[in-house]
């Protein structure tokens, strides 16, 4: 980059270019910030013009920053965060608002997400709560590329594995998972043979919750199932009642009338442990700050609550 080149940067074409940088997609970024795809591409070439170097590269299904674009990336990040620090500073009221994307796991977006939100209003009505759903091996990528504030993810991390440079982890409560199936074959005359060509139901193939139950199966009915994904909660739960496979499922989900479903005799519930991953308090902005202690609270209150 040049000394003559100007960077007389406009706040709404860094928006755009993080967006595209978040979505990897002109068409996408273009759908979540509500502009035409043409303005998209309009607004990433002018500051390609405008820093003398391409940021974006064109690839056949989407887009990728190019190693200019991921350190112009990292400062458009910046620039964003003390924007935030200067709206927070001027606020007259003194009031917190912001905006805060949240990714979660499969099992807390159904489990913890719910509560999170209808804190987060009560207690900061002007903070924008944004969600994703994230597998669990992307949390740390989605919060070190921007993707995400504050992640929340459930399952053990690898034994001995140190979390990756600018993260920090807060532990949360554990999270209770139970196996499930449909009542009718729970309750069966002859529950083995009733269970016998069922499958087990993957939420998030990263969770090692469903290999646990594979293995429970085999040394407690002598099932060998197979696994099948079954993408979300919902689907999990749905077929399970249909009596298609048996899911390890958060038991604040399910509880103990959950229509159809029935929890397993003889098979082990587990603890998933739980944890928030972000950028750290010294780092981050006052809005993710706050999201991230409502998470620590939710978590707590939903363990002392009786089953």
């Amino acid at each position: 980059m040049g000394d003559n080149v100007s960077l007389d940067l406009a706040l709404y074409q860094l928006r755009t270019f993080r967006e595209v940088a978040r979505l990897g997609s002109f068409t996408k970024a273009a759908r979540s910030l509500g502009y035409a795809q043409s303005s998209v591409t309009s607004h990433i070439r002018s500051l390609e013009s405008r820093v003398g170097m391409q940021l974006v590269q064109r690839l056949p299904h989407g887009v990728r920053l190019t190693p200019s674009g991921e350190i112009f990336h990292e400062y458009a990040q910046r620039i964003f965060h003390v924007v935030d620090e200067m709206a927070t500073a001027l606020n007259p009221s003194g009031e917190m608002e912001g905006r805060t994307t949240v990714g979660a796991s499969a099992f807390l977006l159904e489990t913890r997400i719910g509560s999170l939100m209808h804190e987060c209003r009560y207690r900061y009505p002007k903070v924008q709560v944004s969600l994703r759903q994230l597998s669990i091996s992307r949390a740390h990528e989605a919060v070190r590329s921007g993707e995400v504030d504050l992640a929340l993810v459930h399952g053990e991390p690898a034994v001995g594995e140190p979390p990756p440079a600018g993260i920090t982890v807060e532990e949360l409560p554990d999270l209770e998972v139970v196996p499930v199936a449909a009542a009718s074959l729970v309750n069966a005359p002859d529950p083995v043979a009733a269970l016998a060509s069922v499958r087990v139901l993957a939420v998030d193939p990263d969770c090692a919750s469903h290999q646990a139950l594979v293995g429970a199966l085999r040394e407690t009915y002598g099932i060998d199932p197979a696994i099948v994904e079954a993408g979300s909660m919902g689907g999990a739960r749905e077929l399970a009642r249909a009596g298609y496979g048996v899911a390890m499922l958060p038991y604040e989900s399910v509880g103990p009338a959950a229509g159809g479903l029935a929890v397993l005799p003889g098979l082990p519930r587990h603890r998933l442990a739980v944890r928030a991953l972000w950028g750290g308090r010294e780092l981050a902005r006052p809005p993710v700050a706050a999201v991230c202690d409502v998470a620590t609270r939710v978590g707590r209150e939903k363990v002392v609550q009786p089953a």
